[in-house]
């Protein structure tokens, strides 16, 4: 193969990852971030109780995502805990896992450990949004199911991504939803999920190691397709079209984390004064 050609498929394998995973990895380091800062200023104004309020349903749903990416590529698990009820300590859950460093399939599985909490994130608000929001489910649901799979490019995945936002803060923020109990049943849960499903810096370190195995993967399979005459490309975005589905919630889980750290911030601002 000639090197424009190599070039050209490496640039293409950089592409399907970010159609793919690109939103994921976005969203996860947004939100660590977010939940870095909204965790330091509660526990400033409320001590450990008060990040533990929301941590007891989002920290769960964290680890399980770490835990369940193990079972699928094959991780021993040491030992797991999806919640320490203890606030003396410093750690809220933890899943010690390893591998086989030999394994390409296990080296691989460490990019999406470092994911999982994403993945199960969103899921739970799915599932949290078809229990409590059956409506907007079921709206997003038929609109994400009508996009166009022979055109579905960067601009037209932008321009479907945003209408599904719309579509979904238009069903969250509907008038008539604020007096049902299962409106603020889902507030809550999506706040205490939002909250905690950030990538810790271990876990940035662990899905950059992974991510280089990934790449390399891809670009051979790429390889191999091009010299079939496969197009891999459009199966690609295939696939990358239910991550409308991801950018909507994503979306409302960095809205959600958004407003979480603010009042943690207008909190810690006021002790501040109020103490001197």
């Amino acid at each position: 193969m000639h090197m424009q050609t190599l070039y050209n498929l490496l640039i293409l394998s950089v592409t399907e990852i970010v159609y793919l995973l690109g939103i994921l990895i976005a969203a996860g380091l947004l939100l660590g971030r977010i939940e870095s800062a909204s965790n330091r200023w509660a526990y400033q104004v409320f001590g450990k109780p008060g990040i533990m309020l929301t941590a007891c349903i989002g920290t769960p749903i964290h680890e399980l995502g770490h835990a369940l990416m193990c079972l699928v590529f094959r991780h021993k698990i040491n030992s797991i805990k999806l919640f320490d009820f203890n606030p003396k300590k410093s750690t809220l859950g933890y899943v010690d896992h390893r591998f086989n460093k030999h394994s390409i399939y296990q080296r691989i599985g460490n990019f999406f450990i470092s994911l999982g909490p994403i993945f199960s994130g969103t899921a739970a608000i799915l599932v949290f949004m078809y229990l409590f929001e059956p409506g907007t489910f079921k709206v997003l649901q038929k609109y994400v199911v009508s996009a166009p799979l022979d055109r579905i490019n960067a601009a037209e995945f932008i321009k479907w991504s945003m209408n599904s936002v719309i579509i979904v803060y238009k069903g969250i923020l509907n008038s008539g939803n604020v007096n049902s109990p299962g409106f603020w049943i889902f507030i809550f849960l999506t706040i205490c999920t939002a909250s905690h499903i950030g990538l810790s810096r271990a876990d940035i370190k662990i899905a950059i190691s992974g991510l280089f195995i990934v790449l390399l993967i891809v670009f051979v399979l790429n390889t191999g397709a091009s010299l079939c005459g496969i197009a891999t490309l459009k199966y690609v975005l295939t696939i990358a079209k239910y991550n409308i589905f991801v950018v909507c919630v994503l979306s409302v889980s960095i809205a959600f984390s958004l407003a979480t750290a603010a009042v943690m911030w207008i909190f810690h601002r006021v002790k501040k004064i109020i103490t001197g």
